[in-house]
Order: C-alpha cells, then structure tokens, then sequence
C-alpha cells in the first residue's frame, strides 16, 4: 500500500470504484463538447498511470483525504504540480492541432 493511498485510508479497490463516475463524467462531456460543436481536451488520459495507487514518486493525482495546506503535495483528489503539466501539456498539444488546422 502506498504512503498516499494509507494516508487516504482508502485501498486500491475504492480507487477503482471511484474511477467509474469520473470515466462517466468525461465521457458525457466529451459528448455534450461534440453536439456543440467545440473541443473537448481529454486530461483524464494524461494522468493515466499516475493516480496515487503508484509509489510516492510517481502519483501525480492525491489522496481524497488530504489536509488542504499550500505545502500539500495535491489538495483533495485533485492534481499535483506534475499532473497540471500533464494536463496543460494536453491542452497545448490540442491547440496545436486546431491552429495547423486553419
């Protein structure tokens, strides 16, 4: 069990289970981007690998429980520092395939 997911006092089950909803939640975005006609950025995709099941090292999404300090590696389940890079990276390579578009 890793520091984050002892810290959380959940186990690597619930972390699946909690997958769902969010999967669903992205999943209906992306559609409701679709019939709007706008785009629809996939961050779920960047973090996959990284969630805090992984090694201290390595997760870049933290713990549900967590308490809410600015030295606090994530707040809440909520991206670090390195899973936002993750992300906006995802943005900026979609940016990049609207503006070669044009």
């Amino acid at each position: 069990m890793t520091e984050y997911l002892r810290r959380s006092r959940l186990g690597a089950d619930d972390i699946a289970y909690l997958r769902e909803p969010e999967k669903r939640l992205n999943a209906m975005l992306a559609n409701q981007a679709r019939a709007s006609a706008v785009r629809y950025v996939d961050a779920y995709t960047a973090t996959i690998g990284h969630d805090m099941c992984k090694p201290a090292k390595e997760p870049w999404i933290g713990p549900l429980i967590e308490p809410l300090v600015a030295a606090a590696p994530a707040a809440g389940s909520h991206p670090n520092a390195q899973g936002w890079q993750a992300m906006a990276t995802a943005v900026q390579h979609a940016l990049r395939r609207v503006t070669h578009h044009r």
